[in-house]
């Protein structure tokens, strides 16, 4: 089976996002085209084959795009790279030369979505015009490669928290993708503020009506992040059954300061809970939230989150 490879090819990116957890390593340098092909390279010898998710920072800004592409190509079709997905606020793939050169190459796309409405997407992404260029490269890429290819994540701030199930609405009527991440933020870099992160407790009523409009149109979402104390009784269940084939086998690079990682294992050491949760009966199956959830709000109950 090939290994999960998750490549932050660099930090560069064309939006400026309010929540954005990697606003402290901007200032290291993106990756040549040189030392990603060798890395991507070291990855196939040690593991043989590999499937590959090219994040960053935004990929698709890249002036070696094209470059790139036509590398990863190569490994592919010599059967070394397996799959390949990218994570990617679209805007890029609004242009004809870039969509077409990532149809070639990529199999799946995770696009940054954070609002239905333009005004509010824009102050998101902090990038006047972007909910246009994301929008235009969703319908692009849906037409040319196939709906069943898109995801969209959508990453729960202040200012959107309220139209989940609006979000999700939009795009299923107007795209018709039914695949979506519900994400609660990692708070660090610049999401580590209260007037970005919400509490669980405020965003539960949206999460679980963005759940049920999500389940009644036969869509299964990615959840990230949500404890099962945050679910009403009746979808608590899709929570447990995600839980169980959620994959987080992921080796990766991810820059300078943090050099190769083992993300289950960092999973793992990242969370924490509060005293409250021991006496939750889902305690010993919830992961916690993040250790810096945890400090950003030390007091929550979350027992009080409970149906």
């Amino acid at each position: 089976m090939a290994q999960l490879i998750d490549l932050k090819v660099g930090f560069s990116c064309n939006n400026h996002c309010i929540h954005c957890v990697i606003s402290d390593k901007t200032d290291e340098n993106d990756l040549t085209l040189d030392e990603i092909k060798k890395m991507i390279d070291k990855y196939i010898e040690r593991y043989g084959k590999i499937q590959l998710t090219l994040t960053g920072g935004e990929v698709t800004i890249r002036k070696d795009f094209f470059e790139l592409m036509n590398f990863i190509k190569n490994r592919k079709e010599n059967g070394k790279i397996t799959f390949v997905d990218v994570q990617t606020n679209g805007r890029m793939l609004s242009n004809d030369d870039r969509q077409k050169a990532a149809e070639d190459v990529i199999d799946f796309y995770l696009i940054a979505l954070h609002c239905d409405l333009p005004e509010i997407h824009d102050s998101i992404t902090m990038a006047k015009g972007s909910f246009i260029q994301t929008t235009n490269a969703i319908r692009k890429i849906s037409t040319s490669v196939g709906k069943e290819k898109i995801a969209i994540q959508t990453v729960i701030n202040r200012k959107n928290y309220q139209r989940l199930k609006n979000i999700y609405k939009f795009v299923h009527d107007e795209f018709g993708l039914t695949e979506f991440n519900i994400t609660f933020p990692h708070p660090i870099g610049l999401c580590y503020s209260q007037k970005i992160v919400p509490t669980y407790k405020e965003v539960q009523p949206y999460v679980n009506e963005a759940l049920s409009y999500c389940l009644e149109n036969g869509i299964k979402p990615y959840i990230e992040e949500l404890p099962f104390c945050v679910f009403i009784p009746n979808l608590r269940k899709y929570a447990f059954d995600f839980l169980e084939r959620r994959c987080i086998n992921v080796i990766g690079y991810g820059g300078q300061k943090d050099g190769e990682l083992d993300y289950q294992k960092l999973f793992s050491s990242g969370h924490k809970k509060y005293k409250s949760c021991s006496i939750c009966k889902y305690n010993k199956k919830c992961e916690g939230v993040w250790k810096e959830y945890f400090s950003l709000y030390p007091d929550e109950n979350m027992i009080e989150l409970m149906h």
